[in-house]
């Protein structure tokens, strides 16, 4: 569950919410009562990020393969239009 702090709390006391992230929890920072910035610890994050890229490249590549060995087929944008409007009629 992510710690909720407000932003004036935080400029207050800035060590205070490192503690949090140094324990690897998520901080939400709020303006006004509403969140506004989530804080991570740097590592953490940066390794998330670095999954994120890994995974859309794999499914790139996926689709790729796919479309190559035919079981995929890329439609245009006007192509796609097409079936969806072809899909509502026969509805």
């Amino acid at each position: 569950m992510p710690q909720i702090v407000p932003v004036g709390d935080f400029r207050a006391d800035v060590k205070s919410v490192t503690r949090y992230t140094d324990s690897g929890e998520v901080v939400v920072l709020t303006q006004n009562g509403r969140p506004r910035w989530a804080m991570v610890d740097y590592n953490e994050w940066n390794t998330a990020a670095c999954e994120r890229e890994r995974m859309i490249a794999r499914s790139i590549l996926e689709a790729e393969a796919r479309e190559a060995s035919g079981e995929l087929q890329v439609l245009t944008a006007d192509e796609w239009r097409a079936r969806r409007a072809q899909r509502r009629t026969e509805r």
